[in-house]
């Protein structure tokens, strides 16, 4: 029997409604044609949140990537969406920080609900021994975690995850550690969750990660990959720069489109 060919990661930062560079982008990757069809095949995109607000094309934009998560599944690949704090807030009712016009947010905000609960937008996702978060677990909040699942890995960091959050956004309970927001953002913990951290704050809060992980939320000049710390910041503003990161097994290859 011949061996099947593995799956190609597509890993993209956060888009904030900027659709005709996130086109450009799944074009340039060939995961979709002219027809804004997915081409991807067996592959996986991961996009890391944040997908709204701030640009010009917040719902165009989740529009187009509802339909690529269709069709993905549907050619055997996957399309990952991850939520952001800007989704996060939405779920929560926290309609000061969106662009969206108010009756347009509450809507969000019953959608979003029902595709965390349903498992089609995620906290985290694991693969190819690295965990995806939007905005990076930090030391204490590892720490938390391994008391719970004793070794840390980046399976099982991610399932755990995923179940406190959705648990927690059934029941509308948003005081886990998950959901912290560091003072650098504005909150009162030193170190905040996977949806509010500080790249900075997140490599101050341990000398190396424990698990590899891939994040987003804060910009960076180009995708970074910081060996030290075992984390891969991929967020770099599309509105001016657009980069994505290619997986597979044998490379992890930064791709600049100009």
């Amino acid at each position: 029997m011949a061996k099947q060919a593995s799956k190609n990661i597509f890993v993209m930062g956060d888009v904030h409604g900027h659709y005709e560079q996130f086109v450009m982008m799944l074009s340039a990757a060939e995961l979709i044609d002219e027809n804004l069809r997915w081409t991807g095949g067996g592959n996986i995109l991961i996009q890391m949140g944040d997908i709204i607000d701030k640009g010009p094309d917040s719902v165009k934009t989740d529009e187009l990537a509802d339909s690529l998560q269709i069709q993905a599944a549907a050619a055997g690949g996957e399309f990952v969406r991850l939520i952001g704090n800007h989704e996060l807030e939405l779920i929560m009712g926290n309609f000061f920080m969106s662009e969206l016009d108010r009756a347009i947010a509450q809507k969000y905000r019953e959608k979003l609900t029902a595709g965390v609960i349903a498992g089609r937008l995620k906290a985290a996702f694991h693969a190819r021994g690295l965990l995806f978060t939007h905005a990076g677990a930090c030391n204490k909040l590892l720490n938390i975690f391994k008391m719970q699942l004793g070794v840390l890995t980046e399976t099982k960091v991610a399932s755990l995850i995923n179940s406190i959050f959705i648990n927690c956004v059934k029941h509308r309970f948003y005081k886990h550690p998950v959901f912290n927001i560091s003072v650098s953002r504005g909150g009162t913990d030193k170190y905040g969750g996977i949806f509010w951290e500080d790249l900075q704050d997140l490599y101050a809060s341990f000398p190396r990660s424990p698990v590899k992980q891939v994040v987003g939320h804060s910009m960076v000049d180009e995708i970074v990959i910081n060996a030290d710390k075992n984390i891969i910041a991929v967020d770099v503003g599309l509105h001016r720069t657009m980069q994505y990161l290619k997986i597979t097994d044998a490379n992890l290859e930064i791709f600049t489109i100009s």
